[in-house]
């Protein structure tokens, strides 16, 4: 969380093995994105280099591509679950999410 507003918009760090924890992280450090009136939420699992703000899970790679996929795309839709359940309850103004990989989605049980 990195300022008081009343918008307050969740990021989701999308695929834990690709570039959306990366993109998240140096987006909160962006001075464009820190200026708006924004209370940025991060959602997604622990183990990557975001802490979030809301854990869905745990990223624990296992080194084994087929798993990783899985359990990636698994914690990926975990957090855009877990942030839309948010924007519908009215605690957010909008969800965005970085980087998803739709055959890891399928693989962690999404369709």
């Amino acid at each position: 969380m990195t300022s008081a507003s009343s918008r307050r918009v969740a990021i989701t760090l999308g695929d834990a093995r690709g570039i959306g924890p990366e993109i998240v992280r140096k987006a909160l450090a962006d001075a464009r994105i820190l200026a708006l009136d924004v209370q940025w939420w991060v959602v997604g699992p622990s183990g990557t280099e975001v802490a979030p703000d809301d854990v869905i899970g745990a990223w624990v790679p296992t080194g084994h591509a087929e798993s990783d996929a899985a359990q990636a795309g698994r914690l990926a839709g975990l957090a855009v679950e877990h942030a839309a359940r948010m924007a519908l309850a009215g605690e957010l103004s909008a969800v965005v999410t970085a980087p998803l990989d739709k055959a890891a989605l399928h693989a962690g049980g999404f369709d």
